[in-house]
Parts: structure tokens; sequence; C-alpha cells
């Protein structure tokens, strides 16, 4: 018998810990995954070189509530359609000219953006 099926109500609650995990913490690896994604080819984490930093990014949406619902997006499709919230002359590529990323992913490196202070 597992873990799981003997103790399901820990099991339940070591899940839910994980989920109310600081930003901080959930965020903890997202550099690496964002050089794995090929992020920092065009973004840095403090200076803005061919697209904005990851700090100027967390310094524009970390406050918001809903900036999660908007960057997730932007991260699976790149900025080929018009954003109201876009800033700059450089387009993020589209989803074909970028290496794949999944929605977890997604979230991953949007947590870890809006975590850089």
């Amino acid at each position: 018998m597992s873990a799981v099926t003997r103790y399901p109500i820990a099991a339940a609650l070591m899940g839910l810990s994980l989920s109310l995990a600081p930003a901080a913490a959930r965020a903890e690896g997202g550099e690496d995954l964002a050089r794995a994604k090929g992020c920092f080819a065009c973004h840095a984490v403090e200076t803005e070189s061919a697209a904005p930093s990851f700090r100027d990014i967390a310094r524009r949406f970390g406050g918001l509530a809903n900036a999660k619902l908007m960057l997730v997006p932007i991260v699976h499709t790149g900025t080929d359609r018009p954003a109201v919230y876009h800033w700059g002359s450089a387009n993020m590529p589209p989803e074909g000219a970028r290496r794949p990323v999944t929605n977890e992913e997604a979230e991953a490196l949007i947590d870890y953006i809006l975590s850089v202070k």
C-alpha cells in the first residue's frame, strides 16, 4: 500500500501546502527554466536589451491581481497580436519560432519574472 493511499489526508495537505507556497519559492528554478527556454536571448534580469528586463516587467505587472492571466498567453503566443499592455518596438517571436512552453512552464516563468525585485 502506498503512502498516498495509507495517508490520504496527509498527502492532500502536502499538495495544499505546495500550492500555497510563496511566489519566491514557486519561482525557484525559474531562472534555469528561462535559460532552457531561450528567454535570455532577448530579455535580461536587470537591464533592457532587445526586450524589457524581467525587473521592468515585474515592476509593471507585479501589483496586478490578473498579471499572470495577462502574461501567460504572451509566453505561449508571443506578441505578434497587439496587446494593450505591451511596450517597446520589439515583438516577442511567435510560438513556432521559439522553444515550446507548456502551460505549467509558462506559469512558472511568470512566477519567476514577477518575483524579480
